[in-house]
């Protein structure tokens, strides 16, 4: 699924790289928890794995694709086709209802839109089975989602970034504000929906504690000769 080399990443003006990653490997379908502190460039890795940012150095391996070899457009067709993304804020648009949120992670993604076509589903259907299948009840799949609770809104975010069944599913501190036991059972639901297609997790967390519900576990603190 994913394959780094000698990766080096510099931010514009600085004397020292931000991210030096001689070697990292990901497997097909495997769940992997990702630690590291506040300032050890997880933000700036997954910038570099979602194709928003190059690296100086070295190469990132996704499904066999060089992502410092594509042009700005590739990168961004490549990332609606094959990532999906839960982010820590959620970055849902609050106007919309919960379908109409998951909706959205379809959006720029023609292939993602046809497995769904292929399952004979419509994209709103698909959307909630998703939701549904996260926990969300039906009398609330119509409110805008600036009206439920945090909870809530992280399982709509988590059926936007499944929707379409990329390959990969990035989740960037998705359960910071959440309580211990929440957080085992939003993982748990995780867990669940990307067995139903082989997803493979990278799960990016500053929490140490969530490392034993993983497959692999692996600090960027010693995967990054720039952090040491």
């Amino acid at each position: 699924m994913l394959e780094i080399n000698d990766l080096i990443f510099r931010w514009p003006g600085a004397a020292d790289a931000t991210l030096n990653i001689p070697k990292l490997e990901v497997a097909a379908g495997e769940r992997v928890f990702l630690h590291g502190p506040s300032g050890s460039g997880k933000s700036t890795l997954l910038g570099l794995l979602s194709g928003i940012n190059k690296p100086e150095a070295g190469s990132i391996r996704l499904l066999n694709s060089d992502l410092a070899q594509l042009s700005d457009a590739a990168r961004d067709k490549f990332r609606a086709d094959h990532i999906g993304t839960i982010f820590q804020n959620f970055n849902l648009l609050p106007y919309l209802s919960p379908v109409e949120n998951v909706m959205l992670g379809c959006h720029f993604s023609r292939s993602r839109t046809d497995r769904i076509k292929t399952s004979g589903k419509t994209l709103a259907q698909q959307a909630e089975l998703l939701l549904q299948e996260l926990g969300l009840d039906a009398n609330i799949m119509s409110r805008s989602v600036a009206q439920l609770s945090i909870g809530q809104q992280q399982r709509v975010a988590a059926a936007r970034a499944f929707i379409g069944q990329p390959e990969l599913i990035i989740a960037d501190e998705p359960t910071s504000a959440l309580d211990a036991d929440n957080r085992n059972t939003f993982i748990e639901l995780l867990f669940k929906e990307a067995s139903q297609y082989g997803a493979t997790i990278l799960f990016v967390s500053h929490d140490n504690g969530l490392a034993p519900l993983f497959d692999k576990h692996l600090s960027l603190v010693e995967l990054n000769g720039a952090s040491q």
